[in-house]
Parts: C-alpha cells; structure tokens; sequence
C-alpha cells in the first residue's frame, strides 16, 4: 500500500528548517512504499490554498544543498491568516477528527482555546485535547493534563492532570515532567513525595527546563528529598537564573550575600538581585534596597535604598512596607513624616507583618502621625508579642509599668520585662532590677 507525506513549516531559523526538510527527504527514501512527500508552501497556508510541491521531483544536487541553502526552501506559515483561512482549518481539522487524527484533533483544540476561527470555548478545547490525548498524542496530554490542573474547561482534578502528566512524560515531554515533578513537590493529586519531585525534576533539567533547575536548587538548599548541599544548590540556581528566572536570581543573589554554597561577594549578590529586581521581583527588590541602604556591594545610598522600597512595597512585599515606615519614621533616606511612617507601618502590620504591628503600636502611644491611644497601643503591643517579637515585651512591661492603656500591675510588668531580659534586651534588665 503507497503512503504520503505532508511537510509544513511554521517558522524557525532557516538552517534548522532546510535541515529538517532534507532529513524528512532522506528518512522517506528508506521507505519504499512511501510514494509522494508533499510541502506545503507556505506553510498552513499553502495547505488552505492546496499550494504544494512533490519533493520527491526535486533534483538529487538541489536536494543536497537544501541544509546550506540561505532561504527557506518551502516558506513558513509567518504571513497573518484571514479570517476566512482560519475557518477553513477549522473545517479541515474537524473533518480530519472525525478520522481520528490525533494532530487535527490537538490543533482544533487550540483553535478553541485561543478562539481563533471559532469562538472560544474551553470545555471543546478540553474535549479535543482529550481526545488527541487518547491517541497518544504527547502535546495533547500535557496539555489535557493542564486542563485538569487549572480547571480550564473541565473541573479541576488534580489526580486526573497526575494521570495525564505521567502518560507525557513518559514520553520524554519536558513540561510534563515540570509539571508532574511540581505534583509531588506540593503533593496535588500524588502523596507529597520529594524523592519522586526530584528524580522528575532531574530529567526536565536535562531537556533544558528551567524551572526544573530552579526547584532542584531549592531542593538541595532546603534538603527536600536530599542531603543538604549548598554547592548543588547554588549550581542548579547559576542555570536557572542564567536562563532568565527571577525566583532563581534572587535565591542565587542569597547564596553570595551569605556564603551559601559559594563565596561570600556582596558585589555579586547585588548583580543578581538587580536582575530579578529589574523583572518586578518583590524579594530582590526589598533585598537591593538593603543593599543601598548598608552599602553592602554598592555605594550606600539611603535614597536609592527608598526607591526600591517603595518598588518592592507596591508589588505587595510587607517586609519593604515595615523599612518604609522604619525610613519615614526615623528621617533615613527620607524627610522625618510620621503620617507616611504611620501609613506604612499599617500596610505592613495589615499584610501579617509582626513587628510593624509593635511599631504601630508606637506610633499610637506616642501619638505620631495618629491620635495618641494607649488602649491600641497596648492591643498592637499584644499582637506582636504573641508572636515573638522581644520589642513588644518590653513596651508591655513599660504599659503595664506605668498603667498606659491597662491598669497598673507591677506583677505583668516584671513577667514582660523577664520575657524581654530572656531575649538580651538591656532595658528590660534595668527596669526588672527597680521592680524587685
């Protein structure tokens, strides 16, 4: 039985397309029962517009030149579709689905995904892609296997997205193995299972993931499924912030601000934190303005410190909305304004932030940038004690001390002040030894 074939390109360096369609030549010629190769021209274009060329009538020393040829040899399908084009497609998919063609079926559901020459539709994009996925069809597996896990067209479930992830990744599919490594570093749809993370993680890197590097670093920083080791750490990191992700960029700035697998190099650190920052990356923004505002791998320079603060406080970082309301509050960088330091100390105390609810509660006893209220103080103060944080014991012990916002009782004051004494806390000291 004679058999064809169909070429169509889409778009990609030129040396890699003609190299391409000369293997696809080379490869059919040990076949001999295949009896046309046809090339679009123009890629899905020339399909619409049933523009092709039979290959196998291309002269023996044109077909050789084909890897050195300086030009596409078929065209590429760059040139924007019409409306109508794309309707076309659809039609030819959808008669090709009904033939159980898995590319059809997978190319007619991104159609519907995009809304590209149908109306948007997720639950026929999944449909399709579930279909293709059935066939064996890698792209349309993983991309089954997303539906289920973002719950796009079909309910979420994430031991469905599981199954179809593995069935990808089986077959070698990069971002499949991303994504079912993610799975068991979280535990969605599979028991948690670091080991299992790892060795999926492993061979995503080796396809080239990035994430996948990325997670192999906080692996082996956080010892999640191996031994600690920070060297490894650092060079699953160096690859993924090389290849541009800013979580990798930030984690690698850490490694050189501490030491961490490698040597210790402010100036290094503050390279890569700059890297991450300048991608909007919270963390890295609030740990650059650190470094401006100590001088730690760059000139000090308070002001600029403040500008990344702020960078890192609007993109939601409570840890830059407490040194705001720090600069505000003490003039470091900035104008002295205990309205803007009371502001921030509220965003951050607001957003979770334990000793920015200790530093509002200052603000409120001293009265600054705020009416004077003891009773929020000694609420605040409370707040940040029960998680912790020493300066709040000791302004309790101070409260207690001299009844500002409670009543008087020498007893609290001296259990605050030992609590704060514990923490190293001098004050505390002092004020325990006139209590006794």
């Amino acid at each position: 039985m004679k058999e064809n074939i169909l070429v169509v390109h889409g778009g990609a360096p030129t040396a890699v397309m003609n190299a391409s369609l000369y293997g696809v030549i080379r490869e059919a010629e040990k076949y001999p029962n295949i009896d046309h190769i046809y090339a679009a021209i123009g890629g899905s274009g020339g399909i619409l517009k049933e523009h092709f060329l039979d290959l196998k009538t291309i002269e023996k020393d044109k077909i050789e030149s084909l890897p050195y040829t300086p030009a596409s040899a078929i065209g590429t399908s760059r040139d924007a579709l019409e409306k109508e084009d794309y309707e076309q497609a659809v039609s030819f998919y959808e008669q090709a689905a009904k033939l159980d063609c898995a590319d059809a079926e997978y190319e007619l559901a991104q159609l519907y995904q995009a809304g590209v020459g149908v109306a948007k539709d997720e639950k026929k994009a999944a449909y399709y892609f579930e279909l293709a996925a059935m066939l064996e069809h890698a792209e349309a597996q993983n991309a089954i296997g997303d539906c289920f896990y973002y719950g796009q067209g079909v309910p979420r479930n994430y031991k469905k997205a599981v199954y179809w992830y593995r069935q990808a990744a089986n077959k070698g599919h990069e971002y499949a193995l991303e994504s079912i490594a993610n799975c068991y570093y979280r535990g969605e749809g599979v028991v948690q299972n670091y080991e299992q993370a790892i060795k999926y993680f492993t061979e995503a890197a080796e396809k080239g993931s990035v994430w996948a590097n990325y997670y192999l670093g906080e692996c082996y920083y956080y010892a999640k499924g191996v031994e600690k080791d920070e060297v490894k750490a650092a060079e699953y990191y160096t690859k993924a912030a090389e290849a541009g992700n800013t979580l990798a960029q930030s984690s690698l700035g850490d490694c050189y601000f501490y030491g961490n697998g490698v040597a210790k190099d402010f100036e290094q650190a503050v390279k890569y934190y700059t890297m991450a920052a300048d991608s909007g990356n919270e963390w890295a923004l609030n740990k650059l303005a650190n470094c401006y505002y100590y001088g730690d791998g760059v000139e000090q320079d308070e002001a600029k410190a403040i500008e990344y603060f702020t960078k890192s406080a609007e993109a939601g970082n409570k840890n830059s909305m407490c040194r705001l309301g720090d600069c505000y509050y003490y003039g470091r960088g900035a104008e002295q304004n205990y309205e803007k330091a009371f502001e921030y100390y509220t965003m951050a105390a607001e957003a979770g932030h334990n000793v920015a609810k200790c530093n509002l509660g200052n603000c409120y006893f001293n009265g600054y940038g705020v009416e004077q209220n003891y009773e929020k103080a000694v609420e605040l103060y409370l707040q940040a004690a029960e998680q912790n944080v020493e300066s709040a014991y000791n302004k309790l012990g101070d409260c207690y001390t001299y009844g500002y916002g409670v009543e008087q009782n020498y007893e609290k004051a001296i259990e605050w002040y030992t609590k704060a004494a514990s923490k190293g806390n001098k004050h505390a000291n002092t004020r325990l030894s006139r209590l006794k």
